[in-house]
């Protein structure tokens, strides 16, 4: 249970440290960035254990498609969403949180998995808190957050889709081998466009946007890999889901503590309702896709 408050802590952490970050590099230099530094720690535990990557291409392919849909993407749409001017880091956290219910939508139309009316409910019940916490309706929208929190919503999706592809391509492969080659093969995907992007904007790099940086590769993606597959194995996938629950709480703590972002009652609201979709969902998520999990 220790590891689960570590790796809730860690994940909620992350979004704060994407948000200083963003501030001295572009977006998708970010993501490039998280995901060499998690790469390289990936590698260093798959050495550990004595696991070797796959030789076959079609495994490297699927790796490379999960690489793009579950990490490139998504992580450039969070450092995106994050960027000044947009939506806060608790928000994204928030809006994030909304993985399991497009896990179970895509699911059940790639997988054919049949949602029985209960849990059709808790997926209505869960994508109505994400409109509530995204203020839908509310007269404080603007064009900026608006376009933040689809970004956020999007990158949520991505990780939902690439639970189903996972189920279908990957099922035989060793979850710490896919996650490695996953962060990998996404770190590559993104060299040259955050390249392009580094050229296009430059840096602005302080002590505390490095540091924020190194945290979010290392910490935040690499060992959080590993702290997350290590306690599916050892305490079992419902268990293990509770952090899906736990990490937006940490974030919206650090982001009013920290960053002195706005406390809206519409995040606690709307993330309530997202929990209680998700919870009628929950027990058929967690038996289909052992490997499911939120990652920011």
């Amino acid at each position: 249970m220790r590891r689960l408050v570590l790796l809730a802590g860690i994940w909620g952490w992350s979004f704060l440290f994407i948000k200083v970050a963003v501030k001295g590099m572009p977006p998708v230099a970010v993501a490039c960035t998280r995901c060499t530094l998690g790469a390289l720690v990936l590698l260093a535990v798959l050495r550990s254990a004595r696991l070797r990557l796959p030789a076959d291409l079609r495994t490297w392919r699927d790796m490379a498609v999960m690489g793009v849909l579950g990490s490139a993407i998504p992580f450039s749409l969070l450092a995106w969403a994050e960027q000044p001017g947009r939506i806060s880091s608790a928000l994204t956290s928030v809006l994030n949180a909304s993985t399991p219910l497009f896990a179970a939508a895509f699911g059940a139309v790639l997988l054919r998995e049949r949602l029985r009316p209960v849990q059709l409910g808790g997926l209505l019940l869960g994508l109505g808190g994400v409109a509530i916490a995204a203020g839908l309706g509310g007269g404080d929208l603007n064009s900026s957050s608006v376009t933040g929190e689809s970004a956020a919503v999007a990158a949520a999706a991505c990780y939902g889709l690439t639970f189903a592809f996972a189920q279908r391509r990957l099922s035989g492969i060793e979850p710490m081998t896919a996650a490695t080659g996953q962060v990998l093969t996404a770190a590559i995907a993104l060299l040259v466009p955050a390249g392009l992007a580094v050229s296009d904007r430059g840096v602005s790099l302080t002590f505390t946007r490095v540091v924020a940086l190194l945290l979010l590769g290392m910490v935040g993606t690499g060992v959080a890999y590993v702290l997350n597959y290590r306690s599916i194995a050892e305490l079992g996938p419902t268990t293990a889901s509770v952090v899906t629950y736990v990490a937006p709480v940490v974030a919206v703590a650090v982001g009013v503590v920290f960053l002195g972002e706005e406390f809206q009652l519409r995040m606690i609201a709307g993330g309530l309702l997202t929990v209680a979709g998700i919870v009628l969902l929950r027990g058929r998520l967690v038996r289909r896709r052992a490997q499911a999990a939120m990652v920011p």
